[in-house]
């Protein structure tokens, strides 16, 4: 595949290669009149009632057990980790949690950008052993799977039967994650996000109760769990997807050199706006290793990669340094986009994002300004951005809690050097765009973030939804409300 960057590939190759939630008080004190706080948990009593395993800091699997994508995050101190081996499991931990007014910090994948899949100081209830497997129901054209099934088995046993569900490209993501914080990837033209897919979810509430939310059955739940973001609401323990037909996509690389950056994310924006929904796209900035590079990444129907470029290239007057176009089935374009086995090892790294409201001549020209400013002392960084035209707008801004369905890109800033000035650069990222940028997306959030930058007009009423179920704000989620 020489020669052809793909979305993680990009990232890996182009690089080379929080603050917890506290735990309320826990001391007993008891006054006339007053609520009766609980005394220490009885972790013994809980471990005695598990399918699965209670890890505390002094077991000798605790470094395991906590351990999270980003390795930035591998000094994080969960007060325990709870190895559920059973939908019941969970039950038992969240009522457990309650009970002593302990955090909770979802796991599943435990990819979030911020460590968030265990926090300091909370209970880390991991979903990885939950049972059950990718069970498709062709009848239906539904697909259901455990919330810390990865991505790659997602995909790769349903392409076996021909079908597909929208979703992004890291292959050890969890499609719990993935799903609540929306779902951005190559489908998202043609298909939707991810959450925009999802048919149902069960999950256990912060009171206990077993649920399952739908469209039909606790509708308010359903909304908040389509882009509201993991670990917010409640512990999802299954979902079920409407899946598609997968089919071959033909792959076009171009590069272009970076000076003409600017205008080829105008071109490549307006173009692609315009463009038949089965075609995809995303622009590739990279900076610090040499000469600054601009790619363009294009996902057609089968046989047509070459004349769709042709019309990309005519359409905006460019002309790219390079193009190569190949034709490849459902799981080879999985399994390209997901970047290969390197893409499965854990790393550190600093990353956040902005969501372009207008692709402007000045928001273009900002993004790469955002990229010229990165120390090119300091490694190298790069910016991913991937359009929000097509399917994705078919649902009203305010029809699921993901709100950026009427704006034009989001922009991934991406540095695997996480020095001081990696964060300096990704706070003057941000600031370089600031006039273009209406918020964030919720899938790479930033340490110290408030909520309302993901969720935008719906806010509040994420927060009512949430409030609702979760009052004690069990559910942490390391981003601020």
């Amino acid at each position: 595949m020489s020669g052809e960057i793909s979305r993680q590939a990009f990232l890996r190759r182009a690089l080379g290669g929080l603050a917890g939630a506290a735990l309320l008080t826990s001391c007993r004190s008891v006054t006339p009149n007053a609520v009766s706080i609980p005394g220490p948990p009885d972790w013994d009593a809980l471990a005695g009632q598990l399918d699965g395993r209670l890890i505390m800091p002094s077991s000798s699997g605790y470094a395991t057990a906590k351990t999270v994508f980003n390795s930035r995050f591998s000094g994080s101190t969960p007060t325990a980790v709870i190895a559920a081996a059973s939908v019941a499991d969970v039950q038992k931990a969240v009522a457990f949690a309650s009970t002593n007014q302990i955090g909770i910090s979802a796991r599943s994948g435990g990819h979030s950008y911020i460590g968030a899949s265990a926090l300091d100081q909370t209970m880390v209830i991991d979903l990885r052993g939950l049972p059950g497997g990718v069970d498709i129901d062709a009848g239906r054209g539904v697909v259901t799977v455990p919330p810390a099934t990865d991505l790659d088995t997602v995909q790769t046993e349903l392409a076996a039967r021909g079908l597909s569900v929208p979703s992004g490209s890291c292959p050890t993501v969890g499609v719990a994650g993935l799903t609540l914080g929306g779902g951005l990837g190559s489908d998202a033209r043609r298909c939707g996000l991810t959450c925009d897919a999802l048919v149902s979810a069960s999950l256990v509430l912060p009171d206990g109760a077993m649920v399952t939310a739908s469209a039909d059955d606790r509708d308010d739940v359903f909304w908040a769990l389509r882009g509201g973001g993991g670990g917010n609401v409640g512990m999802v323990t299954s979902l079920t997807f409407r899946t598609f037909p997968a089919t071959e996509r033909d792959v076009v690389t171009m590069t272009f050199p970076m000076e003409s950056a600017a205008t080829v994310m105008i071109g490549w924006h307006n173009w692609l706006s315009a463009a038949a929904r089965d075609i995809w796209g995303m622009v590739n900035l990279t900076v610090g290793d040499g000469p600054g590079r601009c790619t363009v990444i294009l996902a057609t129907p089968p046989g047509t990669g070459s004349s769709v470029a042709g019309d990309m290239l005519a359409a905006t007057g460019l002309s790219a340094s390079s193009s190569r176009t190949r034709t490849l089935n459902r799981v080879e374009f999985i399994h390209y986009f997901e970047g290969g086995d390197a893409a499965r090892v854990p790393r550190a790294f600093v990353a956040g994002s902005d969501i372009i409201g207008e692709m402007t001549s000045a928001a273009a020209d900002s993004v790469v300004a955002a990229m010229s400013a990165w120390p090119q002392s300091a490694g190298s960084a790069t910016a991913v951005v991937e359009s929000l035209s097509g399917a994705v707008g078919d649902i009203d801004p305010a029809g699921s809690a993901f709100p950026w369905r009427r704006q034009a890109a989001s922009v991934q800033w991406y540095t695997e050097a996480t020095s001081d000035a990696a964060s300096d650069w990704l706070t003057s990222a941000h600031h370089a765009v600031a006039s273009a940028s209406v918020g964030g997306y919720i899938n790479y959030p930033e340490i110290g973030d408030p909520l309302a930058r993901y969720l935008g007009p719906n806010l509040q009423r994420f927060n009512a939804i949430r409030h609702q179920y979760d009052p004690a704000g069990l559910m942490r989620s390391g981003i601020g409300g």
